[in-house]
Formats: C-alpha cells, structure tokens, sequence
C-alpha cells in the first residue's frame, strides 16, 4: 500500500483534469451526485473543516481551501513518511487522491484510516464512499453499516445509505435512510437531493416537489441540477 501511495506524483499535473474527465464519463447512474459535488458545496467539507482548528494539521487547511489535490497528497505522504500510524493524515491523503480521481488509492488510504481509527465514522463514510464510486456497493454498505455502528447521530452516513439503496433500486430503505439523515439535519442538501432524485425515478411527484422545494430554499443551484438530473 504505501508502495502505491508514495510513487512519483508529478504525473498529476497533466493528467488530473483528464482523470476527472474520465469520472464524469463514466456512465454509471450514481455519477450524476459524484457530478454534483464538484459543482457544489463538498459533501464531506464538514468532515475537513475538523483540521482548522487542530494545529497538528494546520498546513493542510490553505491545500483544501485552495484545491490543490497535489500538493495535499505531497504534504500528506510527507508526514506519512514520519509517522505511518496517523489516522488522519491516511484520511487526508485519501482525500486529495479522491479528488484527483484517484479512487482505488483513496479506497486504499480510507481503509487504513478505519483500521487505525475503528470508532471514527469519518473513514467509514469516505470509505463507503470510495467503494461506492468504484462500483462496489456490497463492500460500501458494509462500511456504511460500520460506520453507523460508529455513529448513529451521522447524517452523512445515512445519505450515502440512502443513495446505496437508490441505485440499488431499493425504494423504501432509501426513503427511510434519507429521511434519517433529514430528521438529524432538516438543512442537509444532499439528503433532500438524494430523496428528489429517489422521487423523480419512482415517479413519486409528491416527494420530487418535496424535495425540490426545500433544495431551492437551501441552494437554488442544486435544485437546478435534481431538475436537469
């Protein structure tokens, strides 16, 4: 694993923009929230917004708040070098892979954050996450599953429950997990998303509108894209 994580990373440069291209054409149903992301508010920004105020990864913050996937990969497999026992720094470096599209060394990095930090949901959402990007669902909900074990108050797990179910075609634990998360956090827009576009392709129009209102009220732009989706 480290073998992978530490090779050359200058190829990045000229290659990220091509790799997210690729991601974006991938054609699978669930890209269309993975789309959204990049275009909207981070789904995990609150997940990263922990290293502010903790000094021991003050450097990391600037390479989040500017995207520079790069140079946050760079910085994270610098301070894995020193200390390979750091659960966070597996999860920052597993970050910054995610977004460059890096998806089967973010995988990797992520389970290395829960096999060091079993009791923290923040891995097991993003490792659930990585392995539902990748076309894995089996492998996500059991790590969603853990994570929920971890944390019952995360709603994050549960959206990514919720769009687990969806693309699976499991109408009611999709409906259920989305309005978990909502019930925890009625200003969570990718709950309402997920649960407009679990409305839309059930032809359930009570829910779309549902949904679709309160993602206007809370961020017209994603509204737009549940309308376009």
């Amino acid at each position: 694993m480290r073998a992978v994580l530490f090779r050359h990373y200058g190829h990045y440069r000229s290659n990220w923009v091509a790799l997210a291209a690729a991601l974006l054409l991938a054609g699978c149903a669930g890209i269309v929230q993975s789309m959204l992301i990049n275009a909207a508010p981070d789904l995990f920004a609150v997940t990263f917004s922990q290293y502010e105020t903790r000094s021991e990864f003050k450097e990391s913050v600037p390479l989040i708040r500017n995207k520079d996937w790069l140079g946050l990969t760079i910085l994270a497999r610098q301070k894995l070098e020193r200390e390979p026992g750091r659960g966070p720094w597996w999860q920052i470096a597993g970050y910054g892979h995610m977004q460059l599209g890096e998806l089967t060394v973010a995988r990797d990095c992520f389970a290395r954050t829960t096999q060091l930090m079993p009791e923290e949901v923040s891995g097991w959402n993003l490792l659930a996450y990585s392995l539902m990007r990748l076309g894995d669902p089996a492998s996500a909900l059991r790590a969603i599953e853990r994570g929920i074990q971890s944390d019952p108050a995360s709603g994050l797990s549960f959206v990514i429950l919720g769009d687990l179910h969806r693309e699976a075609g499991r109408v009611k634990p999709a409906l259920q997990a989305y309005e978990r998360a909502i019930d925890i956090d009625r200003t969570d827009m990718f709950a309402w998303f997920g649960l407009g576009l679990l409305g839309k392709r059930n032809n359930d129009a009570a829910l779309y509108e549902r949904a679709r209102t309160n993602l206007k009220a809370l961020h017209p732009p994603m509204a737009e894209q549940l309308e376009k989706a």
